[in-house]
């Protein structure tokens, strides 16, 4: 189930740059340079998918019991088990921590704050808040990626329609129109499909994952006991406790974007208040959990000095073993189109050298790949 076109765009000084390449493209990368390889490395502390772990544990109740328990009640049990640990493996007719984890997140539905926008709307009964989504999860497009970084790559992506940024500069802009969705339904995509492909994690991006948590929840229930590869979350950080919350036992590498420092430009370009302070609050939540976190940086023009290194600069008071730093050079306006209303003329360009050359250079003393 492949729903990819092929993106190839012809860079000023007469290069060729693939975009979201996968397995198909490798003879004409080949062609172009005859010692191109797909990049991996090891994937440190990683043994066996946290989620089927939780897939496997027991919460001490029923279904129909944790129906009628209040939200307060679930998340004092939540909390119990991923801080305490649980009372042994899941019993015949008792519900695991993911199932816990399934109904806390239908409930954030009822009242929606799985994105920092927190709009508080009841998706569970058709009403729709930034992202436009209903309850259900919708695939935008599904293809085996080989550009990803090196300790997740090459991985399964899976974009899903739906996101509460209104980026100027996304690179995904189809997935943020669902007034005419067309995605299947991610509950339609083939387990036996994705562990078919010669892969080394699968990724959840968008759009993007955060506001779609309850429908991949489901998704990742259903898949099969020999499913073994990490799971990938690329959000775009602008987070809630609830939903890392939520993903703590599930997750087994983050890859969250750090797009803006400064209010201003987070508020001009993407229409997200505090961007930065949340961003930077989410990934201090994801390193609670002794997990991979990959911080994705996408060099903007015009913005390494007001977002970039300040960016870098903050997460340098905050590094651990489990915190890296990966640069994004390839921002192009050319084919991938503004949003719609956008008048910001410095994104009509590629950014200048200097200034990825000034972002990459800040990272000698940190952990980047």
């Amino acid at each position: 189930m492949s729903k990819r076109s092929e993106r190839i765009r012809v860079l000023d000084d007469g290069r060729l740059e693939i975009i979201d390449p996968t397995f198909s493209d490798v003879p004409l990368l080949r062609e172009i340079n005859p010692d191109f390889k797909i990049e991996t490395a090891p994937l440190l502390n990683f043994s066996f998918p946290r989620f089927q772990r939780s897939r496997q544990l027991g919460c001490g109740f029923s279904q129909e019991e944790l129906r009628c328990k209040g939200d307060d009640w679930l998340w004092a049990l939540h909390d119990q088990i991923c801080c305490d640990g649980p009372t042994g493996l899941r019993k015949n007719g008792e519900v695991s921590l993911l199932d816990l984890k399934i109904e806390l997140a239908r409930r954030q539905l009822m009242n929606c704050n799985l994105c920092a926008h927190r709009c508080g709307v009841n998706r569970l009964k058709g009403k729709t808040g930034v992202c436009g989504l209903g309850p259900e999860a919708h695939v935008g497009d599904c293809f085996p990626h080989i550009g990803e970084e090196a300790p997740i790559n090459p991985s399964y992506l899976i974009s899903l329609y739906g996101c509460g940024l209104r980026c100027q500069h996304c690179q995904q802009s189809q997935l943020l129109d669902i007034s005419s969705l067309i995605g299947d339904p991610l509950m339609s995509i083939s387990w036996e499909d994705v562990m078919g492909c010669p892969v080394r994690s699968i990724s959840f991006a968008g759009g993007n994952p955060d506001e779609n948590l309850y429908g991949i929840l489901q998704f990742m229930n259903s898949a099969p006991e020999s499913f073994m590869l990490p799971i990938v979350w690329n959000c775009h950080g602008y987070s809630t406790s609830n939903t890392i919350k939520l993903l703590d036992g599930v997750v087994d590498v983050y890859v969250p974007d750090f797009k803006y420092w400064k209010n201003d430009c987070a508020q001009k370009l993407s229409s997200a208040p505090c961007y930065g302070k949340i961003a930077l609050s989410t990934i201090k939540q994801m390193l609670t959990q002794s997990v991979p976190v990959i911080v994705r940086i996408l060099v903007l023009p015009g913005h390494a000095d007001c977002c970039h290194l300040p960016t870098i600069d903050a997460l340098r008071k905050i590094m651990d073993d489990n915190l890296l730093i990966s640069i994004r050079n390839q921002y192009s306006p050319g084919s991938l189109g503004l949003w719609v209303g956008s008048n910001n003329s410095l994104l009509a360009a590629r950014p200048m050298e200097k200034d990825i050359k000034a972002v990459k250079d800040s990272l000698l003393d940190l952990n980047y790949i």
